[in-house]
């Protein structure tokens, strides 16, 4: 049986999409600010910002586990979008509230008119703070963007993410894996349990956000002592998210000869009993 640990696909790069589809010219959200221009060049400004630092994304997450400084960029950037996605979203929310009560007065101009009548300060939940806010994280994500070159990320345009992905190997830094023991002791005991033997295709999946260390994580499991002895066979293979059987399967193949390139029985099969281990 062979033993599949999958990693998960950041979610990082499906929030920058979902952003810059709201913030699209002829949606919803811009057309509510058609009568204040300062709120829709706020706006632009962000989707702008975004476009700038998704293009080196790709870039970013294939470096994340070689470099710190990349890791770190990237964390701080999860955070920024965060807070744009709930911002966007308290905007959102209430341009489908007026939308579904059949106002048809600019939600900008109906907020400030009442505002002015009932001379009260709504609370930091409410949309006469949201151009403060919005500006200040426009403002962090333009100075993320000014790092870019500083750390040597390179923009991708029209590519796919198997073109692009820089395959991992499975070395791991032991630094990169302090306080993590107890994932790793879970993986390993999940890995060598009995209910993982048989003639069955067991899959293991390690699923979070980009740059949490899914990669990292599953280094040490694959380098682990008891998972060496345990498996007669291991191959590390760097799956791109384009799934391609050939390729994966030449791939495993090439890993597997690596290791045993002076007995040429390896290649004729796996020793009996023992399972394989595929870490992509």
């Amino acid at each position: 049986m062979e033993v599949v640990v999958a990693i998960g696909d950041a979610f990082l790069s499906s929030a920058f999409d979902v952003l810059i589809d709201r913030l699209a010219p002829e949606g919803d959200l811009l057309k509510m600010f058609r009568k204040r221009k300062n709120d829709v060049e706020l706006l632009k400004k962000l989707k702008l910002t975004l476009l700038g630092l998704q293009a080196v994304l790709t870039d970013a997450e294939n470096k994340q586990a070689s470099n710190q400084f990349v890791r770190e960029w990237l964390n701080e950037l999860r955070h920024a979008v965060d807070s744009a996605e709930n911002l966007i979203e308290q905007v959102n929310y209430e341009a489908l509230k007026l939308k579904v009560e059949g106002k048809h007065q600019n939600l900008a101009e109906k907020i400030l008119k009442h505002c002015r009548f009932c001379n009260v300060c709504l609370g930091d939940h409410s949309f006469l703070n949201i151009n403060e806010k919005l500006e200040k994280t426009i403002e962090t994500l333009q100075n993320l963007q000014n790092q870019i070159s500083d750390l040597g990320l390179q923009k991708h345009f029209g590519l796919t993410k198997q073109e692009t992905r820089t395959p991992s190997t499975s070395l791991v830094d032991e630094s990169d894996v302090f306080g993590r023991q107890k994932e790793i002791k879970d993986l390993i005991d999940l890995l060598l349990s009995e209910n993982a033997s048989g003639a069955n295709l067991t899959v293991v999946p390690i699923v979070g956000m980009g740059g949490a260390g899914k990669t990292t994580l599953a280094k040490a499991v694959y380098n682990d002592a008891k998972v060496k002895n345990h498996f007669g066979l291991k191959a590390w293979y760097c799956v791109s998210e384009v799934y391609d059987a050939l390729r994966i399967t030449k791939g495993l193949l090439q890993e597997i000869g690596s290791f045993d390139s002076k007995d040429d029985g390896n290649f004729k099969g796996k020793p009996e009993g023992k399972e394989v281990p595929c870490c992509p």
